[in-house]
């Protein structure tokens, strides 16, 4: 049996600042009370600040999350993002390595190991896995959680407060068992419950952990069972010498014809294209939703409609929309992101995306654009308020191929240093950012 080491930097969160986000609203602090008296009479609803940014849908979506002595849960430092590994060589074409080359001789033997789950955060296994490999999960015994609820490794189906609490996989129940493969920011947790069967979508080693908010904490543990069926011979996943090859196909004059920047509806120049997605629609869409990016929501109609049901269902609603940015001469064609329970809409990773003319080998090449959010500031145009970007776009940009690479959406990838490349600049609402000015291009399975 495996004694399980906790690992605190699997949760990184970013610190909200409290302060007014939009009339008749306000980010909460402790000494806030859900409601306060407004101005001329009537009642100033203060909401949570990934609330508030949706300030036209926010009364009804929210309104039943607002229980007496909920606390708001803020989240502090930057992700320690895992960025890719550059493989050897110099020039504007460098490949990224994705996986390591498959090792020679025969197919290693199933394996099985028991290993104890407590509610110490994630929990390194020792167990290392191979994309592709078949992983086999039994679990027993329960947890009490600081709440009085008694769960097993299933876990205890959301209720209102839930909805204030930040899980690390909102998707499943207090207190469940949940595993991730690789600790980087990018690695996507994913559901087990008492019995599951996964076919590991990247090597890595395996953690497992309690779903359970900061705020909870929980006595007892599960005893969970382990197999590995080694995959076989021949089915492994990326290689350095797949985005060697896919390098050599590579070459700045592919990005000509691109514009450097996106802009907004006034013509402002606005974020960096700084990444590129080489397949079909519907394999975008495909590696997008296992990397866990979620569609944002195109208006605030469709919010309002998509939160209540989600809050109706005890779900965390995610999708909250985001501005419309331009590229050859149209709004973008897809728009996602990536956020965490309750401050999502004031900090998350995000991205839009456009289908360009260009293709690679036959297929569609799609650019796009992605910065992380994190807090609020003044929108240079109109003295409103508008979200403030982490200044280090190429971290974001390397975010996004960790995340395919870790869900085995990528097959290959290399960074491309365009002609006359932006190094550093101002979006469309003042905010600044720095690049060394590479794209990174991934070719999806």
């Amino acid at each position: 049996m495996h004694n399980l080491s906790p690992i605190s930097d699997l949760d990184p969160i970013t610190e909200v600042p409290d302060r007014p986000i939009c009339e008749g609203f306000t980010a909460p602090s402790p000494e806030n009370k859900p409601w306060s008296a407004a101005p001329g009479g009537g009642h100033r609803v203060r909401l949570q600040s990934w609330a508030a940014t949706c300030c036209a849908t926010a009364p009804l979506l929210f309104l039943a999350l607002m229980t007496a002595g909920a606390a708001a849960q803020h989240t502090t430092g930057t992700p320690n993002r895992g960025l890719p590994e550059i493989a050897p060589g110099s020039g504007p074409v460098q490949a990224i390595a994705l996986g390591a080359a498959p090792a020679p001789g025969k197919a290693q033997a199933a394996s099985s190991s028991e290993v104890n789950v407590t509610a110490d955060g994630w929990q390194a296994t020792g167990i290392q896995l191979a994309a592709g490999d078949q992983v086999v999960f039994e679990a027993k015994g329960t947890m009490t959680l600081s709440d009085a609820r008694t769960v097993t490794a299933a876990g205890s189906p959301r209720g209102w407060r839930d909805l204030l609490r930040m899980y690390p996989l909102s998707s499943a129940g207090a207190g469940a068992l949940i595993g991730r493969i690789g600790k980087n920011a990018a690695a996507l947790p994913f559901a087990i419950g008492n019995s599951d069967t996964l076919t590991a979508p990247v090597g890595g080693e395996l953690y497992l952990r309690a779903n359970i908010s900061p705020d909870l904490t929980a006595q007892g543990s599960y005893h969970v069972k382990v197999r590995v069926e080694p995959v076989k011979k021949g089915e492994t996943g990326p290689s350095s010498a797949m985005s060697q090859d896919f390098a050599r196909k590579l070459s700045p004059a592919l990005f000509a014809n691109i514009p450097r920047r996106v802009h907004d509806q006034q013509g402002n120049p606005g974020d960096m294209v700084n990444f590129a997605l080489v397949g079909t629609e519907q394999q975008v869409k495909t590696a997008l939703a296992n990397a866990g990016w979620i569609p944002t929501d195109p208006n605030t109609e469709d919010a309002l409609i998509h939160g209540l049901l989600q809050t109706l269902e005890h779900q965390s609603y995610h999708a909250v929309p985001m501005s419309t940015l331009y590229l050859f001469g149209r709004p973008q064609d897809m728009a996602y992101a990536r956020g965490r329970d309750i401050q999502v809409a004031a900090s998350r990773n995000h991205l839009r995306l456009w289908k360009s003319p260009e293709t690679v080998d036959g297929k569609p090449l799609w650019v796009g654009s992605a910065t992380h959010d994190h807090g609020f500031e003044t929108d240079q145009r109109n003295g409103g308020i508008t979200h403030h970007i982490d200044p280090n776009i190429d971290q974001e940009r390397d975010f996004i191929v960790q995340s395919l690479a870790d869900s085995g959406g990528a097959r290959a990838a290399a960074y491309v240093l365009p002609s006359n490349p932006v190094t550093s600049a101002r979006t469309a609402t003042g905010g600044s950012f720095t690049t060394d000015g590479r794209i990174a291009v991934i070719l999806l399975q």
